[in-house]
């Protein structure tokens, strides 16, 4: 297409980051005329994946807030780069490519029965998360460089739980009680139970109605439920329904573990293949644009002005808040939550202590999750999500750390958590840190918000923003479904669900 000029589309989307690109994949047979825009040169959005150059530029355009009043990322910036890469262990720049967004996706996600559904799951490679680990004494700034930080591997079952011997054998026999409490509290047997501790504070809860009095059993469980705040200030209703999900998860796409990741650069490589999925179906991809403007026109459509100044019209315009146009945005609000530090670290190490064999013959997975205690009981831990180079991200004999936390002024809490983490798995030589950059994230913690009237204005269709949470929460898909049924009117029942194309073989083989 030469011109889009004057062009009438029946959907126009805005932004290809995970939400935008599976809502395009879930219109992507439908028969309308889709066009999707992103404005940067590059698919993924917020959720993108980037080789080395790639991301030391990104750092630069995303390196102050000036400006930056509608994006998520801020204060950007190159925190351990060397301009020799060949002197300092690194690999060619597409050897890389670093995730935006690696989050994990627990195996009953509602996000994987989709893509089996939509057909796209055989283009995409899943890979195992297998153990979660925590450290219960980082260093501080205070502490002597002799002080070694100790990490634990947190107990995935009731034989992990008896075979650990920081535990006494009454804090195992409370631990084993809590979690058959966990793995049915939503039952109707025991709802009474459920009522009376939901709203406690987690420390609270443990000790008073489960027996739980030392911080060696409290520790894996916030861990494990990966909290972003310390147990005091969290209560049951955040916790225990986060363990459910992990024990319920476990063992459904084979022994020992319980979320899996996108190879190639995390979710990236979804929204990549529902794109591609949109464009195999009719959908016409520009990149480098996006809706600088919009207005209604007599006849009710949206007259769209580009950033290259050409105009569209469009009977729906749908998009995240920093997608869409400013004036849209400002009337429907900023996302909510305040910016996350979050950081991205190549280390010299494949760290292969982080990725043992899921179970006995089981695989060796490519992910690992590291829970770090703040040196400040009250402070925020830091979530440290390990990548091996089997995920494609990094060459060989290295590993990528992705790490986060809800600690205001955390930028510092992140490279001392990367550097306990180092300290901690006892390496011969000790890891090196080759490269990493940190930034601020804002977007909300949780997708739990559903797309209503307070994020639709007449055809203008605001998408939720993917939270900063450490694991895909299924809201942002229902979000999806919700816009999905606004454009199209179809039930919920037909939402991703398609048939073979001329020449696609039948398979329902799950992931």
């Amino acid at each position: 297409m030469d011109s889009l000029d004057q062009t009438e589309w029946d959907v126009t989307i805005s932004g290809t980051g995970l939400p935008q690109s599976l809502l395009a994949l879930a219109l992507s047979r439908s028969g309308l005329r889709i066009l999707h825009l992103d404005r940067n040169g590059y698919y993924g959005g917020n959720e993108a994946a980037l080789a080395l150059r790639d991301a030391e530029e990104w750092t630069q355009e995303h390196g102050d807030q000036a400006g930056q009043e509608r994006r998520a990322f801020s204060q950007a910036e190159l925190v351990n780069k060397d301009g020799e890469r060949s002197q300092t262990g690194l690999g060619p720049s597409r050897a890389y490519s670093l995730a935006l967004a690696p989050q994990l996706v627990y195996t009953r996600s509602n996000l994987l029965p989709v893509l089996v559904s939509s057909r796209t799951h055989e283009q995409m490679d899943f890979q195992a998360v297998g153990s979660w680990f925590t450290i219960s004494a980082p260093l501080s700034i205070q502490q002597e460089q002799s002080i070694i930080p100790t990490m634990m591997k947190v107990p995935s079952g009731r034989e992990d739980i008896f075979a650990d011997n920081t535990l006494d054998l009454r804090a195992k026999r409370s631990l084993t009680k809590f979690l058959r409490f966990v793995s049915a509290y939503d039952t109707d047997e025991l709802q009474a139970q459920w009522a009376s501790i939901r709203d406690k504070p987690v420390a609270q809860s443990l000790r008073e109605d489960f027996g739980l009095r030392t911080d060696a059993a409290v520790a894996p469980l916030l861990g494990l439920a990966l909290v972003p705040s310390s147990s005091d200030t969290t209560v049951m209703a955040y916790l225990v329904p986060r363990i459910a999900r992990h024990m319920r998860s476990t063992g459904l796409f084979g022994p020992g573990f319980s979320a899996v990741l996108p190879k190639w650069g995390g979710l990236a490589e979804v929204a990549q293949v529902a794109c591609r999925a949109c464009a195999v179906g009719g959908g016409v991809y520009v990149l480098g644009q996006d809706a600088a403007s919009a207005s209604t026109t007599e006849d009710g459509r949206t007259e769209v002005k580009l950033s290259g100044s050409e105009k569209v019209t469009t009977k729906w315009l749908v998009g995240c808040v920093d997608d869409l146009p400013h004036s849209f945005s400002q009337q429907t609000g900023k996302e909510d939550g305040k910016p996350w530090p979050r950081s991205i670290t190549i280390v010299s190490s494949p760290l292969t202590s982080l990725f043992p064999t899921t179970s006995e013959g089981g695989v060796t997975p490519a992910g690992a999750v590291i829970a770090v205690d703040s040196p400040d009981s009250d402070e925020p831990p830091v979530h440290i999500v390990a990548h091996a180079s089997d995920s494609g991200e990094c060459p060989q004999g290295q590993c990528v750390l992705y790490a986060s936390t809800a600690s205001e002024n955390g930028m510092e809490k992140l490279d001392l958590a990367v550097k306990s983490l180092l300290q901690s798995v006892g390496e011969d030589p000790k890891p090196q840190v080759l490269w990493s950059m940190r930034f601020l994230q804002r977007a909300p913690r949780s997708a739990v918000t559903q797309t209503s009237d307070s994020a639709r204005e007449g055809n203008v269709i605001r998408l939720q923003t993917l939270s900063t949470d450490v694991v895909l929460e299924d809201g942002m898909l229902e979000d999806v479904k919700k816009a999905w049924h606004a454009i199209t009117g179809e039930s919920e029942e037909h939402f991703m669900k398609f048939e073979p194309r001329n020449g696609e073989a039948e398979d329902d083989s799950v992931l």
